[in-house]
């Protein structure tokens, strides 16, 4: 805990952050920064029944992210009602484990790398599967578009976002059919 800076004349420290905490912060700010009509619209792409391996694949990956992204609010909304309530940052790693809550911050971690652990192997295994279908290249660019930050990235996220807008909006006007696997279908 020493490892805290000091502001001014050392009476006032900056708060230490965990990683949880910033990833937590992170995806609270990305889902806070949406719009409504976008926020509708990305939980929308793993609503449907999807056709194919690869979209189940990338609505598997987009039910674990959510789930992440609900877990790493949690842990930084108890973390900011420690650090209020209970000194959190300015008590010892025993006094910390001493607090009940304690162990709801252990259990979510534990949680978290078990579940980042997963997503990655979803990813992995996405990146390989082909998409037969327009629902899968739809499910695939959700998932891309919840990779890319907005923040980091804005023209591409937009890009991204716009495309599977497209794609969704063209899937809506056609009937639904298999993409064709040979070239000269297309």
């Amino acid at each position: 805990m020493g490892s805290r800076q000091k502001a001014g004349d050392g009476s006032v420290r900056l708060p230490e952050l965990s990683r949880r905490a910033v990833l937590a912060g992170a995806s609270a700010a990305a889902f806070g920064a949406a719009k409504p009509g976008e926020a509708a619209a990305l939980t929308s792409i793993a609503a449907p029944v999807f056709s194919d391996e690869g979209a189940r694949r990338c609505a598997n990956w987009l039910a674990l992210n959510a789930k992440i992204e609900r877990l790493q609010s949690r842990w930084a909304r108890l973390e900011s009602w420690l650090v209020r309530e209970h000194a959190w940052l300015q008590i010892s790693p025993v006094e910390q484990q001493a607090l009940p809550w304690a162990k709801e911050l252990s259990d979510i971690d534990g949680c978290l790398d078990v579940l980042f652990e997963q997503r990655e192997a979803l990813l992995q295994s996405i990146s390989v599967t082909g998409s037969i279908s327009l629902d899968s290249v739809v499910a695939k660019l959700a998932v891309v578009e919840r990779l890319i930050w907005r923040e980091e990235h804005p023209e591409v996220h937009a890009l991204v976002t716009g495309a599977r807008r497209d794609l969704v909006a063209l899937s809506r006007s056609h009937p639904p059919a298999v993409a064709a696997r040979e070239p000269h279908a297309l």
